[in-house]
């Protein structure tokens, strides 16, 4: 038992009193050993045997077996033994646990506080072996506009844990712009998510953070381990240009412009096309945002000065804001394209979603503003049930640039074989303006031209000058029955029906009689004002915009790219390519197939180079593959981002091939199903 006295304690007292403890408590471990083997009839010879040769209850449990059979003969008192002794020994090291804690807080007791080591005491009050750097976790949380909070970004993505070491010193403003370095590399996020469309601020559940604090304050304030800071984004509030409230917006890779009319919605990050999801948004916001974060326009756009397929691979050629040498100067009335001198390192990239069977509005809403020619522009499509289709890339894009100006030539434009827009009173200047941007950005991702715009038309607006035939031209602006007429009066003018010849003319406002003199004039006279003065208004809203194109397709180039581009059955044919080695029936399928190309029209031509390459034009090789099918899914199918055909070779005879192919090409309901 300990007493307390009026002598002061002392730790080497308190040494030799645990001491003596130790020895009284072995000591009654040998008695209540002794005492175990007496009970266990162990007999006194093996016992003072034992005690002779110092085998204790310490030593009895690391004793093998065979050396404890020469002193305690059975062995069921030998296993006895043992596990008195471990049980004794482990009492022993709970009681001396217990007896060194009663010890050290005996000490505190007495002299007020724990002992400090003499190494401590000498170092006290000394600040220079203090640490300058600590650990810091710094992590990205995006704002999820739909779900109105902060989600953290995952790795996969671009966000993820970054763990730092950091002098103490750094203030929040100095981590931010470290934070925006690390998940925006020169400006962008994975996915090429633009820094300067966010706001942002470095924010920790641990404790509250100002732009003043440091590290070190930050971390005598949390008194945590380690302290974890994140850089929270959250895309830039910019105000419609209606009545309508604020949005929130979060970019994800590619901004997606829903022109469909839907509400806008908001997805986060998820695996996939790289593991980002795009985001629908109103084409207001978007443009609104690009405006407010000081997005310039681009002096340069990304196509070349080849003409297209056949003619050269695209290669980058620069904008210029004047007309190209020796074609004159632009009219002093108009007024060109507002381009900024300032480039933007990067075209910023949209995703356009569009309505099947809506193209032209939503097209021409897309387009109608001037900042959309430096974007780099993608295409997905929404079907009428209100699903995306699961297609995209650059068939699509082809694809929707057909059915715009498909739509286009019904809606907007008079003429029969060639097409001229006519002035509606629905169309301003913004919508005629955004369909020249559709011409030029359809040129430079797919290489899209409206060839059957007439010639002189596109001449004026390119080249403020028109070098084709008028009289041509205008032969194939007018009906297939009144050409006949006047290629029959230029041909034999006495031969011609007079009152048919009246009609025709009549029909154009002729002013005129014609005679055999004045009829070739007289057709010159009419195709300039049918082709160049009625839609001079429209040329002079596209002459601002399709004047850089002008540059990169020279004039003399124009009718080679319309004859380049011109689909017919012989040339088609040629871009059918078959593989080198063909069996027997594959050999008849492929000789069905070059007899269908050369024997349908004009129209069903278009339909099937769409139905194989997304564009009704001449654009690249097709290839053929054959596959095995049932004759009850027997049908042609294509993939129209590689330009390939697969051909079922259960057709036996060529009639068979025709009706599958009318059938498809005129359904006018195919589904971009193929990711």
């Amino acid at each position: 038992m300990y007493s307390t006295t009026d002598q002061p304690f002392s730790p080497k007292h308190e040494e030799d009193d645990f001491t003596c403890l130790i020895e009284q408590t072995v000591e009654t471990m040998d008695a209540e050993l002794r005492g175990f083997l007496i009970k266990r009839n162990i007999s006194e010879e093996f016992i003072q045997k034992l005690e002779n040769e110092k085998i204790d209850a310490s030593v009895i449990p690391v004793m093998t077996d065979a050396d404890l059979a020469k002193y305690i003969p059975k062995a069921g008192d030998r296993i006895a033994t043992v596990a008195f002794c471990r049980h004794n020994n482990s009492s022993l090291d709970t009681k001396s646990r217990k007896e060194t804690m009663l010890t050290r807080l005996r000490q505190r007791l007495v002299s007020g506080e724990a002992p400090v080591p003499a190494k401590r005491k000498q170092w006290a009050g000394n600040t220079s072996a203090k640490k300058q750097e600590r650990r810091v976790e710094l992590g990205w949380m995006d704002f999820d506009g739909k779900q109105k909070r902060y989600r953290q970004v995952k790795a996969i993505n671009g966000g993820g844990t970054r763990h730092l070491i950091i002098s103490k010193d750094k203030t929040v403003v100095e981590i931010k712009e470290m934070a925006e370095n690390l998940f925006f590399p020169d400006g962008f996020a994975k996915g090429k998510r633009k820094l300067s469309y966010y706001s942002t601020e470095i924010e920790s559940s641990q404790v509250q953070v100002s732009s003043s604090s440091t590290v070190d304050d930050l971390y005598e304030e949390s008194r945590v381990k380690i302290l974890r800071l994140y850089l929270r984004t959250k895309i830039r509030k910019v105000e419609l240009s209606s009545d309508e409230e604020e949005a929130e917006m979060q970019l994800t890779s590619t901004p997606v412009l829903d022109l469909t009319g839907s509400e806008p919605h908001y997805s986060t990050d998820v695996q996939g096309i790289d593991d980002m999801v795009h985001q629908e948004i109103d084409l207001e916001i978007i443009i609104g945002a690009m405006a407010n974060d000081g997005v310039q326009l681009d002096d340069t756009l990304p196509w070349n000065d080849q003409p297209p397929h056949g003619l050269g691979e695209p290669q980058p050629a620069p904008w210029n804001d004047q007309p190209p040498h020796g074609l004159g100067e632009p009219q002093p009335a108009l007024v060109t394209e507002p381009w900024n001198d300032q480039t933007m390192d990067e075209p910023a990239p949209v995703t356009l979603i569009i309505r099947r069977g809506h193209c032209l509005t939503d097209l021409i809403k897309a387009f109608t503003n001037p900042d959309i020619l430096n974007t780099e522009v993608f295409i997905k499509m929404r079907l009428p049930n209100g699903k995306l289709e699961e297609g995209e890339g650059s068939g699509v894009t082809r694809d929707c640039l057909t059915e715009f100006w498909t739509d286009f030539y019904e809606r907007c434009t008079l003429g029969g074989n060639v097409k001229v827009p006519f002035i509606r009173h629905d169309y301003q200047s913004e919508e005629w303006q955004a369909i020249a941007r559709i011409l030029v950005v359809g040129w430079r991702i797919a290489r899209y031209f409206p060839v059957k715009l007439a010639a002189p038309f596109l001449e004026e607006a390119l080249y403020a000058t028109s070098t084709s035939s008028l009289k041509d031209t205008f032969l194939q602006y007018v009906s297939e029955q009144e050409r006949e007429v006047l290629v029959k009066a230029l041909e034999d003018f006495n031969s011609v029906d007079t009152d048919a010849l009246f009609d025709a003319l009549e029909a154009h406002e002729c002013q005129q009689v014609p005679t055999k003199d004045n009829l070739i004039p007289l057709l010159s006279q009419m195709g300039h004002k049918a082709l160049i003065q009625a839609p001079m208004y429209v040329i002079k809203c596209w002459r601002p915009i399709v004047v850089h194109l002008a540059s990169v397709l020279p004039q003399d180039a124009l009718h080679h790219v319309i004859q380049q581009k011109t689909p017919t059955g012989k040339a088609v044919k040629e871009l059918l390519q078959f593989p080198d080695e063909m069996t027997p029936p594959q050999t008849a399928v492929a000789r069905y197939l070059k007899r269908y190309v050369g024997e349908v029209d004009l129209s069903t031509l278009q339909l099937f180079l769409r139905f194989c390459t997304g564009s009704n034009l001449m654009e690249q090789t097709i290839k053929i593959q054959f596959i095995e099918t049932s004759n009850f899914e027997r049908r042609p199918q294509s993939h129209t981002c590689g330009c390939l055909l697969k051909l079922p070779v259960g057709y036996h005879n060529y009639p068979d091939l025709r009706s599958d192919f009318n059938s498809v090409l005129t359904s006018s309901v195919w589904v971009m199903d193929i990711i």
